[in-house]
């Protein structure tokens, strides 16, 4: 079976069920409401009809001298006539002998006829729910004239309607299979005709109530669309981070076996050449651990990202009170002798500022900054490091008089191993993962970047902090 034909079939029986369910309280409810009211009829009928024949036997007896002679011969179908004396004593009955009939003065139709002139009565009178109909008649010469008729009571009645009822019953299962299957194929219709790759599309001719579903739907699906573009998107910045990683590792490997194997060969005899193999060996050494120490730092924020804060204190280490002058003179003196060597002037600019966050990813963060700024800088240029409160929130900027960048690219600038100046990247060194280190230190402290640069006349980076960040009125 198809799903298309399960599902009709699931909600064919749904639907008579429902409609056989409501069918059948339909039945049962008439049938005891057409029950109580016939049943009510005919009781009505049948006193009407006894009152009528009460009158004229009772004027039949006032008549006559010998009531006896009269009521032997009087022949009323399916009527049970008692004559009754004054004292209760039963003088005559059509269908019992009087002598094993007990005194009838205490029957209530009896009481009410010697009182009023006139009185009636029900009773049942067997497990079928028939009653007895009494009228009483109060005679000229005191005696009472009591006719009764048995009548079909509720359950005689509902009894006896049972087989149209049955009837009734089947019929109404052959309309609700009818019935069901015709609405169950003109609900499933739309339902049918749903597409669910383009669930917008179908809102127009949709019920109402499946909008919200719709919705949902077309909400989900773009959300997967969103959520696969980034996978294709980090899928081939890993492809791209891996390739960069094998060349950019490759490069100083290269050298440095390169040299190596020059020493080991004894083709650098003099010993001042040697030790010039040494230096690069070294300085291609350092190239390399200040590679693999970025793409330690990298891995760790990003473990730090997708993890929860328990995580990121295990990796990065725990949140604490950075005082920003401190760090900014901190990576200064560190910074300063390769300043001077690149004949770049290194000025500070601070102010009282205090973050909340982790010490070692913001002294990278500056590290980076100050570092890319001298790398990048012209002759005799200068790099001013400045922090501060700005509208209430820490900052720290980094200017400097460098080559500048061009607007298109400044969205790229912190992308992984990208160089604004390719033609020369390598003469001036670098990792090419600076400022990617700075984006996710900034992010993981919910902080913002700005760059204002101009091609030819310098660039100043902005890290803006959260308001919420701790400053320094804080722990005063």
């Amino acid at each position: 079976m198809t799903p298309k034909n399960s599902t009709h079939h699931s909600l064919s029986r749904r639907v008579f069920a429902t409609v056989f369910a409501v069918a059948m309280l339909v039945v049962v409810v008439f049938s005891l409401a057409g029950t109580a009211y016939v049943q009510g009829r005919l009781v009505t009928l049948a006193h009407e009809e006894l009152d009528n024949q009460s009158d004229v036997v009772a004027a039949a007896l006032n008549s006559m001298p010998d009531d006896k002679f009269l009521l032997n011969h009087l022949d009323l179908s399916n009527t049970r006539i008692t004559l009754i004396d004054t004292d209760g004593t039963v003088l005559f009955d059509s269908e019992a002998d009087v002598e094993d009939m007990p005194n009838h003065a205490s029957r209530p139709e009896v009481v009410e006829a010697f009182e009023t002139g006139r009185g009636d009565s029900e009773r049942s009178s067997s497990t079928l729910g028939e009653i007895m109909l009494y009228e009483a008649v109060r005679l000229d010469n005191g005696a009472v004239l009591r006719l009764a008729q048995e009548q079909d009571g509720y359950l005689s009645i509902l009894v006896g309607m049972m087989p149209p009822l049955l009837g009734l019953v089947a019929l109404g299962v052959i309309v609700s299979v009818v019935a069901a299957r015709l609405e169950s194929r003109v609900i499933i219709a739309p339902l049918l005709e749903v597409d669910l790759d383009h669930p917008v599309r179908n809102i127009q001719d949709a019920y109402s109530e499946m909008i919200p579903m719709l919705d949902r739907i077309e909400t989900q699906r773009q959300e997967l669309k969103r959520q696969m573009r980034v996978l294709a998107d980090n899928d081939r910045m890993r492809r791209e981070f891996t390739a960069n990683i094998t060349h950019e590792l490759k490069t100083p490997l290269t050298a440095i076996s390169g040299y190596a194997e020059l020493i080991a060969s004894g083709m650098v005899a003099d010993e001042e050449d040697q030790r010039d193999f040494a230096r690069r060996i070294h300085k291609e050494a350092g190239r390399l651990t200040a590679l693999v120490n970025d793409i330690l730092t990298l891995s760790s924020l990003d473990e730090a990202e997708r993890g929860d804060a328990e995580v990121s204190n295990s990796v990065l280490g725990s949140r604490e009170p950075v005082d920003l002058p401190r760090t900014i003179d901190t990576v200064y003196h560190r910074l300063d002798t390769v300043a001077d060597v690149n004949g770049i002037t290194l000025q500070l600019r601070v102010e009282p500022a205090i973050v909340f966050g982790v010490p070692r990813l913001l002294d990278e963060l500056v590290y980076n900054l100050a570092s890319n700024a001298i790398r990048y800088n012209k002759p005799h240029g200068s790099v001013t490091l400045r922090c501060g409160m700005e509208d209430g929130a820490p900052y720290v900027s980094v200017e400097d008089t460098g080559i500048g960048i061009a607007p298109e690219e400044q969205d790229k600038i912190f992308e992984r191993f990208y160089r604004v100046d390719k033609s020369r990247s390598k003469a001036r060194g670098g990792t090419g993962l600076g400022l990617a280190i700075v984006k996710h230190a900034a992010m993981f402290h919910d902080a913002t970047i700005s760059v204002d640069s101009t091609l030819g006349e310098g660039t100043t980076i902005t890290v803006r902090f959260p308001k919420e960040a701790m400053q320094i009125e804080d722990l005063m």
